[in-house]
């Protein structure tokens, strides 16, 4: 098929498209990628923190134990300071007995501690570094899974994807083409099939989840012919909706980043 219709099927590929998970082409975008979640270390369980992202500011809940064993939390807000990034002052609180009615905000008391960053260059993985009253702490952290996200739809959306190399075309780089997109899950198996106007694509992968973000990696094939490898990352679903980033590497040596995104259809009942 001419240009064009290679861009578009390769399009829809790449929106099914990224790494596994901790690759080094799996990495995270400092602003875009939502680091909201549940994190840990799954060998220390017992401990974790929460982090809230709204923008580039992430608001921080770390649940530990104290030097006398007993549970005790601290708080943060973290601002984006560089790729990756975030840090600002580590808090601890007191505050009036939860069984206490009304209950009064003015009897809570912050402290601060120490301080706390966290660099999150990957998707599903970072580091998390906080001192308090002098102690240091260095973790590497990761997404927890609460449950199995299941993506299994139709959806009807847009692709919107940029290619580089000496092997790709201006054809390759579109700000939006229409799509629908169909996925069947099953456990750690995955099949997306991605049809536009141009081509129907299908990538069948292996199915990996951190947190709330799915990723599927495999091989991918079109009607047209066009072939090759793919990835889809940060993969989010809600009951009205799919979000990705996606990267995608054709045979012929085209590398092509975007995002994709659906609503999903029929529209769910209210």
């Amino acid at each position: 098929m001419g240009i064009a219709r290679r861009y578009a099927t390769r399009l829809a590929v790449a929106f099914l498209a990224s790494a596994l998970w901790l690759n080094p082409i799996d990495h995270a975008v400092a602003k875009t990628t939502d680091q909201s979640d549940l994190w840990w270390i799954p060998t220390e369980s017992g401990w974790g923190i929460q982090f809230i992202q709204q923008e580039t500011t992430i608001f921080a809940t770390m649940f530990v134990y104290g030097p006398d064993g007993k549970p005790t939390w601290y708080v943060a807000t973290l601002g984006l300071s560089g790729n990756f990034f975030w840090t600002g002052a580590l808090y601890a609180t007191t505050g009036p007995w939860f069984g206490t009615v009304p209950f009064d905000p003015s009897t809570v008391t912050p402290t601060q501690v120490g301080t706390m960053s966290f660099s999150g260059q990957f998707v599903d993985q970072g580091v998390l570094t906080y001192i308090i009253n002098g102690v240091g702490v260095t973790k590497t952290i990761q997404r927890q899974n609460l449950v199995s996200m299941d993506f299994s739809g139709q959806y009807s959306g847009a692709l919107s994807q940029t290619g580089t190399g000496l092997t790709c075309s201006a054809a390759n780089t579109n700000p939006a083409t229409p799509a629908s997109i169909t996925i069947a899950q099953s456990g750690a198996a995955a099949t997306i099939t991605v049809q536009t106007s141009a081509d129907i694509c299908t990538f069948p992968g292996s199915y990996a989840q951190g947190g709330h973000f799915g990723q599927v990696g495999g091989a991918y094939t079109c009607a047209s012919g066009d072939s090759g490898t793919f990835t889809i990352f940060e993969m989010a679903v809600s009951f009205y909706d799919f979000r990705a980033r996606t990267l995608l590497t054709s045979n012929g040596g085209c590398l092509i980043k975007g995002y994709m995104n659906g609503l999903r259809q029929p529209p769910p009942l209210q």
